[in-house]
């Protein structure tokens, strides 16, 4: 399990390096050239993917988390 927090925490860490190289792109005086969309567009597509490790991972997780157990005496209340 170690190994696997560590690598969501690499994704994570993956996706704020690219939001933020955007936000460097996007916040330049110079503007964005023709390169630089199209750069923009290759760190979202792949900003994509990354958002989409992250939910497979956190699916995976929620399934293999055993489930709470309810005692008799904590019964919800209707």
């Amino acid at each position: 399990m170690p190994g696997r927090v560590e690598d969501i925490a690499a994704v994570r860490r993956e996706i704020v390096d690219l939001l933020r190289q955007q936000m460097e792109a996007l916040d330049s005086p110079l503007g964005l050239t023709d390169a630089g969309l199209r750069e923009c567009y290759e760190r979202q597509a792949r900003v994509q993917e990354l958002r989409e490790q992250l939910q497979a991972a956190a699916q995976t997780s929620a399934q293999a988390a055993p489930e709470p157990v309810h005692s008799a005496g904590t019964a919800a209340s209707v």
